[in-house]
Order: C-alpha cells, then structure tokens, then sequence
C-alpha cells in the first residue's frame, strides 16, 4: 500500500514485478470498493452480475498482494536494532498520521452525508483505535511493522521461515481478539503474506531461478482452492468470502506466488506506485462522491457508472496528492512525505 520505489531486480534477464503487483492490488481495491462490498452497498449489485463475480472472487488477492508487497518493501531496507526507533518514527510519520487524518476527514464527510460510516463527536475516537472502514488495513499493517518488524531487527531475519510457520499457525488458530483494538485480527490475517514477501525479498535469486518448480508447486493449489469457491458457489448461491480459512490462506499465498514468479514488467501499472498510499486513503470518498453525481443526472447504466467511478477513484487522489505535494503542510501532515 505504502510507495517506496523498488530498484528492478534482474535475474536471468527476469524482472521482478513488484510495481506491477502493487498497480493491480489498486486497481482491484477501487473495483471493489465501488462495486460494493455487499448487494446493498456500492452498484448494489447481486448475483448473478459478472461484476459481483469480479469483486468477490478477488477477496483472497486484494489485501494479500498489498502485505505482500508491504513485505518485500520492508526487506528492501531492513531494519537493525539500532535503527528500529528511527524506523518506527518513519512509519508514524508516512502512516500514522496521513491515516488519522485521512480517517478524520471520512468520518466527517460520512457524518456529513449520512452514511453507515458516519461518527458522532462522543464515538469520534474509535475511528484511531479500533476498525473503521478501508482503514483498518492500515491499522493492521501499522502493528505488523512494529512487532513482526521488531521481531526481525533483533533475530536479523535469521528465523524468517520459522516467523512464516508461526504465522500461519496463527492465521489458523489463533482466536478472535474481542473488540478487535487496532484491528490486531486483521494484522494476524495479513501476516503471513507479509513474511512471504519479506522470504521472496531475502531469497530473490535463488527462488527466481526456481520458477518452475514454484510455479508447478503453487498453480495447483490455486487451481484446487478456485474450484472449491466454484463448489461453494454452486451449493451456497455466492462465493465464500470467508478471509481465514484455509482455502482463503492457501489461495492468498499461490496467488502472490504466481504474480511475482510470473507477472510481466507493466509500467502502465507501475505508475500508480507513487500515488498508491493517497488512491487507498481517499478512494472511496471520490468513488462515493462520482456515484451521487452520476445518479443525480439521471446516469444509471451499470457499465458506464462502474467505469466513470473507477477513473474517479484513481484520478481525484492523484490530483490531490499532486495538489499536496507543493504544500509544506499538505506535504507532511497528509501525504506523509519529507521536506
């Protein structure tokens, strides 16, 4: 989710599609998020619309590509035991902060028109310390960086694939934290993709040149975990969005296996990569914002909506974080950037 521009990395005249991953994660979070969550959010619609497909059947690669990214990023520049304040400083500036204030700014808006989201001034705190909206991914990846990343300062990533057993056992077993404070369940969910990233990071060119012993190890699983949710769907009447679960876990992983392994190098994509952490903070108001609109002047065909929506979730961050960069407040305080 967060940019921090990723040198390519050649292995046998192969680049690693970090950006590329990172693009289509965007691409699939502002589908989503104007598409709807549910029948009765969103587009509202249901099943049997291709475009409800689309946004369900994306639930394990969504949020799991973002960790993983989020992973392979960390391992770019790993943190020592010396360096881990500074670290988390960096992480409290170019996340916390934009974050908080992103979540202010929606929870009033919300309030403002009326939503499901909007927050009265006495529960205007939850929305920092417990889940709220898009936000709760940040939230989660907030506590990954300061434990797991404390974790790893102080072993030196010695025991990584040991860190990665750990995680998926808690992914699997670990019970569910009541009142979820800063959405610790979903940094559980998350880790585990993390760690991958943070492994395929580490061990770039060894399992580069491994390609097609992973690719023939991970397109299996995913092709048996896709015909499960086929099954699930046939039985139940709508794909499982079930996030922790098993067959949630296993896809998650041979997706972001196979992008990375397999993924070309799409600069088209890799251009959303500096304004990646303002299309996840602000998307949804402009998508919101595009829909009203379209629907006021009488616009209501599906395609047209979905496609005009999606642009505005893309372009209205960008002008604004281009808008912000020039400010010296905007600059720190929003987009979380030096200078």
């Amino acid at each position: 989710m967060v940019y921090q521009p990723v040198a390519s990395v050649h292995v046998r005249s192969r680049v690693y599609p970090i950006e590329t991953m990172r693009g289509l994660a965007v691409l699939a979070l502002v589908s989503y998020h104007v598409i709807g969550s549910t029948p009765g959010s969103g587009l509202e619609l249901g099943y049997p619309h291709p475009l409800r497909f689309f946004a369900d059947g994306l639930v394990d690669l969504r949020m799991p590509f973002f960790a993983f990214v989020a992973g392979f990023v960390f391992g770019v520049k790993p943190v020592t035991p010396g360096g881990y304040a500074d670290f988390l400083r960096g992480k409290w500036r170019r996340l916390a902060i934009p974050g908080a204030l992103a979540a202010l700014i929606f929870a009033l808006a919300s309030s403002i028109m009326g939503t499901g989201f909007a927050r009265g001034l006495p529960d205007l705190w939850q929305v920092f310390f417990l889940p709220y909206a898009h936000f709760w991914f940040l939230q989660s990846i907030l506590l990954i960086f300061v434990f797991a990343g404390g974790i790893l300062a102080l072993t030196g990533g010695r025991y990584l694939p040991a860190l990665f057993g750990a995680s998926v056992l808690l992914f699997l077993f670990a019970p569910y934290v009541p009142g979820n404070p800063f959405s610790v369940n979903g940094a559980i969910y998350l880790l585990p993709f993390f760690l991958l990233g943070l492994i395929f990071e580490r061990h770039q060119h060894s399992l580069m040149n491994e390609t097609p012993l992973i690719v023939g190890l991970a397109l299996p699983v995913a092709l048996i975990c896709l015909a499960w949710n086929v099954w699930h769907y046939e039985t139940a009447g709508y794909l499982s969005l079930q996030r922790q679960d098993v067959q949630s876990l296993m896809m998650g992983l041979a997706l972001s296996v196979l992008a990375i392994q397999l993924l070309p190098h799409l600069p088209q994509l890799g251009i959303l990569g500096p304004y990646a952490f303002t299309i996840y903070l602000y998307h949804v108001l402009a998508t919101a914002g595009a829909r009203e609109v379209l629907y006021g002047l009488g616009l209501t065909a599906t395609a047209p909506v979905f496609l005009s929506c999606l642009a505005a979730g893309i372009i209205a961050p960008v002008l604004l974080h281009l808008g912000l960069q020039h400010s010296p407040l905007g600059r720190r305080w929003m987009l979380g950037l030096k200078g």
